[in-house]
Formats: structure tokens, C-alpha cells, sequence
């Protein structure tokens, strides 16, 4: 079996993961995932399979014909009940088949959910993946089994198949398979940059592949990581012509991006930029808080990766000052606007994965005081520093990254940011860009409705670059 992983050992147990696609004479009948492991010395073991993630529910219905060698199984909803002889070698396996075949509805729900069609597949590990309950820490490793004649399969979990990892990182991953699928892989930075493509679109699987390829290069830079591998695997929404909608999914060195297959290529810029800087944002520079409490650090996860997604679109040319600032006012109109003005953030965290708005206003809040920060510390240092200095200082240290955030900016000479974020972040209060937030290159007008960005002088004639340039950071 390609990259089966290793066999493990009683001296370095591990838990070892492999993926099968199911193909019958009908089509893809699902996706078999079977652990191979040593047994609690009990001779009982619990196994977690998934029930929600992310607002995706009833995930235990999608899991059919669980069965184990070495063991007997019980199952109780998502809980399952093993007996076996005390460290035995026990090998569970189950299929991933949701009750409805083909892709997922636009505009419905987070599109996270298992999609299995007749020919083909799209897996986000936290949502098909079970756990084995009491080895948090344990060594995982990762493989696919037998390819069906003319399939090709990726995941992100590819760069390290057989390898030995955590649970977290097979959690965070996609897994793509089908007949047809186009993998193309392209040099970039030091590492790969890979598209796995499902179905057909108005541009080819090739120029997705560039137009990442560039992505993964000025993020490199920006975070001074080379030699990294990325999957970008692609997958089509069922929705009406014209709807363009967009999901996407950041999973460490992997992303997952769904749409309606009838848009172009400009208009996935956003969705796949914003969607890479979650390789870094925000876990590679601290993480969120654990538990029911990392919604309320969403500003930060989501806020400030939109920040530096806008930031890198200007910075690669695909998009223009005006168009920047154009983005920006209908996010100071949504901010303005917005029925969750004044809604703390603690409210906002319980409503996030079932309230549209309520998922909205920390991406606003977010990159709001992401520019307002920004400015200032520009402006306290001369020009010398911004918020990129403290994004990057960051990447050491003790807590999680907000925590984090706070002590950097305060060390670089920005000032305390506790009472703002108090303010904007927990009651939920209007953010209001300063005057000066961009020089001569940015005015910044006040209307009935809120706050608007106009081109300032800076932005004609000879002072254009310059504008630009301070625009995208740099």
C-alpha cells in the first residue's frame, strides 16, 4: 500500500491512520479509515469519533460499518467500547458515506462537512478522524491505502506521511481524492506549492497553481520561512449560476477553498490569500486560548489574518491602492452598520458558528485595530517600526498570541492596547480611525453613517508609489 506507514513498535507505540477510498461498480461508495494500535492495558479502550467541529454537527451520522480485528466493539453514539486481551494489537476500522451523495449546497452552511460524490472525495481531518481517548500526546502516523485505477489522492498530510506527528496535526488537514482530480505541483520558496483540483473551472488547474505558487512566495518572505510544502486543494459548491460564494478553510500547510465554479480566477485572490496566512495566524506565533474561550480571541485569528491578506494583495499587485481602500470602506460600513454594535465579545464567541453577523464582527473589529495600531506605531517611531515588527516578535516567547501581541507592541513603544481591546473587543464599542491614519495619502471623512477612506493627494502624481508602498506596509 503506498505510503502505509510504518509498522509500529511495543517500544514506540503509535497510533497509525489509514485512508481508503471505497470504489464500487456504482461509484464511490465512501471512505474507509482504520487505526492500527496497541490496546490500554486494561483491556478496555475508548475511542472518540467526531460529532462537531466548527459549526459542522451530527457528524457521527456520516460514520457507517465500524468494525475492529483484535477486539470486540461497542458503539454508543459517537463513543466506542473496545474489549480486547490486555495489549493486544487492535485494528479499527470504519467508512465515511454521508446519507446524501454529491457536492455541498452553497450558502446553506460551512461546507466542513464530509462530501463524498460518485467520483470523488473532500475530508477535513477533524471532522472524519477518531480519537482514541487518554493519548492526547501519543505519536500518530499517516498513510493511504490502495488507489482505485485512475485516482489520484493529496492531503497536506503527504509532506509527512509515515512520519511520526500529533493528533492536532492529522486534525488539521484535508484529504482529496478522485478520478480526474488534477495535482499539480509547483517549486516555490524552497518547498512545493500544491493544487489538487476538483472538477471544471474558468481557468486551469495549472494557472491556480502560479497564482498560489506567488502567494506561498511573498508569505515566505513576509515570515521568513523557506523549504515549506502547501497543499491548496480545491473543491466545487452546488449553488446558481452567478451566486459566487466562497468558503475557505487555513489547516497549518494545508488549505481547503470551496466555490461556485462559475468565478474567475482575480475573484479567489482573497479567499486563498487570507486563507495561507492562517499557516502562520495564529498558530505559529503563540496560538488562541483553549477551550470554550478561543472564540473570543477571534479577533486576532481572523481580524489580523485579514489585515496582512489585504496587505499582501496590494504588496503582489492584485489589487490597487483604490481598490484597497474601496475594501476597506465596506468593511467601516459593515462595522457601522452592523447589528452587533455594542454586542460584547463574550456574546459574539457563543453566536460565532450559528450567527452570520455575530461570525462577522471580529474579522471587522480585528483589522480595524490591526490599521489603527498599525498607524500608530508608525507614527510613535518615526516611521521606523509598524505592526509587522510586532507580528514577527511574536514568533518567541510565552502565552498565546494575543497575550503576546500586547507585550510586543507595548515593548516596541506602541503603548498599552488592554484598555482598546477592553473597550472594542469585550463591550463591543464603534472603532474610529484617527485622521492621520495614512498621511497625506488617506483622508479619512467623516459621514451620518460612519467613517469613509478617500484618495488623498499623496495617491496622484509623483507620490503614488510612495502611497503605495505605505498602503501595503512596506
Amino acid at each position: 500500500m503506498a505510503g502505509t506507514p510504518a509498522a509500529q513498535t511495543r517500544t514506540e507505540p503509535s497510533v497509525d491512520y489509514v485512508v481508503t477510498p471505497i470504489v464500487e461498480a456504482s461509484g464511490l461508495r465512501g471512505v474507509e479509515i482504520s487505526l492500527a494500535f496497541v490496546g490500554d492495558r486494561d483491556g478496555r479502550t475508548e475511542v472518540r469519533l467526531p460529532e462537531a467541529w466548527s459549526g459542522a454537527a451530527g457528524l457521527g451520522r456520516d460514520i457507517i460499518d465500524v468494525r475492529a480485528e483484535g477486539a470486540e466493539v461497542r458503539r454508543d453514539g459517537a463513543r466506542l467500547t473496545l474489549r480486547h486481551a490486555r495489549g493486544a494489537d487492535v485494528r479499527l476500522s470504519y467508512v465515511v458515506a454521508p446519507d446524501w451523495i454529491g457536492p455541498q449546497r452553497a450558502g446553506i452552511e460551512r461546507p466542513y462537512r464530509p462530501t463524498v460524490t460518485a467520483d470523488w472525495f473532500t475530508l477535513v481531518g477533524w471532522t472524519v478522524f477518531a480519537r482514541i481517548e487518554g493519548r492526547d500526546d501519543a505519536a500518530v502516523r499517516f498513510g493511504w491505502g490502495d488507489a482505485p485505477d485512475g485516482w489520484a489522492l493529496a492531503s497536506d498530510l503527504d509532506h509527512a506521511a509515515g512520519a511520526r506527528m500529533s493528533f492536532r496535526d492529522l486534525g488539521d488537514s484535508v484529504l482529496v481524492g478522485g478520478a480526474g482530480m488534477r495535482v499539480v505541483s509547483t517549486p516555490v520558496a524552497g518547498g512545493q506549492a500544491r493544487v489538487a483540483v476538483h472538477g471544471d473551472w474558468r481557468f486551469s488547474a495549472e494557472e491556480l497553481a502560479a497564482r498560489y505558487a506567488s502567494v506561498v512566495q511573498s508569505s515566505s518572505d513576509f515570515w521568513g520561512d523557506a523549504g515549506q510544502t502547501y497543499l491548496l486543494a480545491l473543491t466545487p459548491l452546488d449553488g446558481p449560476a452567478g451566486a459566487g460564494v466562497q468558503s475557505g478553510l487555513g489547516l497549518g500547510d494545508g488549505l481547503a477553498v470551496w466555490l461556485t465554479p462559475d468565478q474567475v480566477l482575480d475573484e479567489t485572490d482573497h479567499v486563498i490569500v487570507h486563507e495561507q496566512q492562517h499557516a502562520w495566524l495564529p498558530d505559529r506565533v503563540g496560538g488562541l486560548a483553549r477551550g470554550p474561550a478561543e472564540a473570543m480571541d477571534f479577533w486576532f485569528s481572523e481580524g489580523f489574518t485579514d489585515f496582512y491578506a489585504l496587505r499582501t494583495e496590494l504588496r503582489l499587485g492584485l489589487s490597487t491602492p483604490e481598490e484597497h481602500l474601496g475594501e476597506l470602506n465596506r468593511i467601516l460600513a459593515r462595522h457601522a452598520s452592523t447589528p452587533t454594535r455594542g454586542v460584547g465579545g463574550a456574546v459574539l464567541a457563543r453566536a460565532f458558528f450559528s450567527d452570520r453577523q455575530a461570525a462577522g464582527a471580529p474579522y471587522e473589529r480585528g483589522l480595524l485595530l490591526a490599521l489603527m495600531w498599525d498607524a500608530r506605531l508608525r507614527n510613535a517611531s518615526g516611521g521606523t517600526r509598524d505592526l509587522d515588527d510586532a507580528i514577527l516578535a511574536i514568533r518567541e516567547g510565552r502565552g498565546s498570541a494575543p497575550e503576546r501581541l500586547v507585550r510586543a507592541y507595548r515593548d516596541l513603544g506602541g503603548g498599552e492596547l488592554e484598555p482598546e481591546l477592553e473597550a472594542h473587543i469585550g463591550r463591543g464599542e464603534l472603532i474610529r480611525l484617527p485622521p492621520d491614519l495614512f498621511g497625506d495619502c488617506v483622508i479619512v471623512a467623516e459621514a451620518s453613517d460612519g467613517q469613509r477612506l478617500l484618495p488623498g493627494p499623496g495617491l496622484s502624481g509623483a507620490g503614488r508609489q510612495a502611497c503605495a508602498d505605505r498602503l501595503a506596509g512596506l
